[in-house]
């Protein structure tokens, strides 16, 4: 009986395990509907972690800290739903302003930049007639040449019509799902009312449920990972807007063209630590260059001087030692979690790869401290 007992589980989630590989389309189906079922409640958990953020500086940092708001009862008697109004309040402020004067200086330079694709191809072509009556080459290389860059230009022209048409889809996918987007908004101003209540109770189901050493355990990781994706979220959200607004501005100072479109995608993709802006500056530069080559130079002297300063004044100062792993294991993180998972996995591949750093290295100190004694 005691053997019977001790084999049981083994051998029941071995037959699970059989019949979920056996029918996996059948428990991908299901798994897909249960996830779409839970989506609201996912996503107003997402809004919530990152409005939680600013929801704490306004509660801890100025209701609480400044004398006009400290000696104030009402407000400190309502003091949650006050910081929630005002979070959700500069929250709205923000995307109306992105709205309103940020998307359509982007809009109108991808526009451009569309638009002026055939003459930039004539430039080209040019350009290596002349590189080809200069230098004398011959008229296999030559027609080989023509040949790449007319499938460029192809592709190009494909990729363009393309991506129109993806964002075409995405904007009727989003419409489609306002409805499930406002039910999460809803439900992350619940989380955000009630967060303390709602961690006491996944608490109490924590220690009530298992054993005291893996609740501990448990209990310990979670405040790893708040912890770990608070201070990374908002450094580097943070990081990326002061890098983006202070490219915009040196772009329309040095009068570099698409200055808008460039600065987004600078801002964009230095939400990837380290290498992020780094990769944006690629296309940024190809952009520049077939308006001007000149001032595609002078954008990566500018880039560079930029990135010096984010890298060694605005980065620390920002971010700081949120992270908390070296650069081989971001770069690490970086291009395992971009290979498996595109670049949702480039921007969540460093936070999980300094969680599970953490972990990792709490448990071999433990190890060692226990083989000691």
């Amino acid at each position: 009986m005691a053997e019977i007992k001790k084999y049981f589980p083994i051998v029941t989630y071995t037959v699970l395990l059989y019949l979920g590989a056996s029918n996996l389309d059948i428990v991908l189906n299901f798994m897909s509907k249960i996830l779409s079922v839970f989506m609201p409640l996912i996503i107003g958990i997402g809004i919530a972690f990152i409005l939680n953020l600013l929801l704490n500086r306004f509660e801890n940092n100025v209701f609480k800290k400044r004398k006009i708001f400290k000696n104030n009862k009402w407000i400190q008697n309502h003091l949650r739903m006050v910081s929630i109004f005002l979070t959700y309040l500069v929250t709205l402020l923000i995307f109306a302003v992105i709205i309103i004067f940020v998307f359509p200086q982007v809009a109108e330079s991808a526009k451009t930049l569309i638009d002026k694709l055939p003459e930039y191809s004539d430039k080209i072509a040019k350009y290596a007639t002349k590189l080809y009556e200069d230098i004398g080459l011959n008229d296999e290389i030559m027609n080989q040449v023509f040949a790449s860059s007319k499938d460029f230009f192809i592709g190009l022209s494909s990729f363009t019509a393309e991506t129109l048409l993806k964002v075409v889809g995405v904007t009727i996918g989003i419409t489609s799902g306002a409805f499930v987007v406002l039910m999460g908004i809803i439900f992350s101003i619940y989380i955000l009312g009630s967060k303390e209540k709602l961690i006491g109770i996944i608490s109490k189901l924590n220690r009530a449920f298992l054993p005291e050493k893996t609740a501990n355990y448990l209990s310990n990781l979670m405040n790893n990972v708040n912890n770990i994706f608070s201070k990374f979220v908002g450094g580097q959200i943070t990081e990326a807007f002061i890098l983006g607004t202070l490219c915009f501005i040196g772009l329309l100072i040095f009068k570099i063209p698409y200055a808008p479109l460039v600065s987004v995608l600078i801002a964009v993709t230095s939400l990837i630590p380290f290498v992020g802006a780094f990769i944006g500056t690629i296309p940024a530069i190809l952009i520049i260059v077939m308006e001007s080559p000149s001032k595609a130079i002078f954008f990566v002297i500018f880039i560079v001087i930029l990135q010096q300063l984010e890298g060694n004044i605005i980065y620390p100062k920002v971010v700081g030692d949120a992270i908390g792993i070296d650069g081989f294991w971001v770069f690490f993180a970086i291009t395992v979690g971009g290979g498996l998972f595109g670049v949702l996995g480039m921007l969540l591949g460093v936070p999980l790869m300094a969680l599970l750093y953490t972990v990792v290295r709490s448990e071999v100190n433990d190890r060692l401290i226990a083989n000691k004694k």
